[in-house]
Formats: C-alpha cells, structure tokens, sequence
C-alpha cells in the first residue's frame, strides 16, 4: 500500500513540475494586435529636389499616410482596414469585419525595445519603416520615422503643387502613432 501511495505521489510532482515548466516557457508579445494609423505628423520640411514644393515640418499628414499604405487591401469600407502585427514577425494588412487578411511584409523589433521595424511591401516595393524613440502601451506604439521615400503624388493633397514634381521620391520624416483597434 506504502509503494502505490508513494508512486502515486511521484507521478503527481512530475505531472506538477511538467506543468509548471511548460506555463514558464509561453510569453506573449504585446505588441501583438491590430492597429490603424492614428497620427503621422511631418517632422522635418518634405521638399522637392527643385524647391518647387514643400509640406512645411508639424504638418498633419495622418489621412494621407493611412489611405496610401492601406491602399494595397480592398475591404467593403475605408474604416475597416487595419495593421495587423502578427505572431512569427508577420505583418497583415486587413479588412476587420470581412475577416480578410492579406500578407504585407514582416516585423522585428530590437532587444532594449526601442527601435520597431515594419518591412511593407506596399505598391510592389519593400518599404523599411524603423520607429525609432519607441513608445509602446497597451492602446498604442508611436515613434520617429526618418526618410521615407513616398512619391510626390502622395504628398498632392496636402500641396497640390506636388502633382507635377517628377521626383522619383521625396523624403519625409513623420512621428507615427498606431493605435489598437482591438
């Protein structure tokens, strides 16, 4: 009776400590969600190589950001789409109610926390964007982004005079913020 009792009790703390080592080993990133573009505000003057146009720095260029990255997924509504930051350093973009969801590009993000990179491949090119100064919270991630090449069209409607700047690109810097849809 002595022995069932004790292989009992043996079996029992395996089972524990087995248990307990595998609740150890899972962490989530929180960064982990879906997000929408919530600021983009131009840090530095975005001007043409001919100084014929320019978006003076402290603009406000959040819609323009958000419609043209999220642009490359077609969903029913505007006020759907979203950045999925997913598990495995994956990137989606994604129609929320549709349940669509489309590969974009990869994530990683630095050891002290600071730095958050999105590779995007947005209009056939692979986009870099590396926030740097990271500020990340439960309901956001914000950061820096230093030049980023956009096409001149892009920066149109918030200066028309861009419309016929024949640049290749034009830098801009922005603070980005992407706030958690869910």
């Amino acid at each position: 009776m002595k022995l069932k009792t004790i292989n009992f009790l043996f079996a029992s703390l395996i089972f524990l400590l087995s248990c307990d080592e595998k609740s150890d080993s899972v962490t989530s990133e929180p960064l982990l969600g879906v997000y929408t573009i919530s600021k983009s505000v131009l840090t530095a003057d975005a001007t043409s190589a001919n100084q014929a146009a320019t978006v003076e720095s402290g603009t406000d260029i959040t819609a323009t950001i958000r419609s043209s990255f999220l642009a490359e997924i077609d969903c029913l509504s505007n006020t759907d789409k979203g950045i999925e930051v997913a598990e495995n350093n994956k990137i989606f973009f994604v129609c929320r109610s549709e349940g669509k969801q489309q590969n974009q590009g990869s994530w990683l993000i630095n050891d002290t926390r600071t730095e958050f990179q999105l590779n995007l491949l947005i209009q056939n090119n692979l986009v870099p964007l590396k926030l740097t100064n990271l500020v990340e919270s439960s309901t956001k991630i914000a950061g820096n982004v230093a030049s980023i090449p956009v096409p001149p069209i892009l920066l149109a409607s918030v200066n028309p005079l861009f419309s016929g700047i024949t640049d290749q690109a034009v830098l801009i810097s922005i603070d980005i913020e992407l706030e958690r849809l869910n």
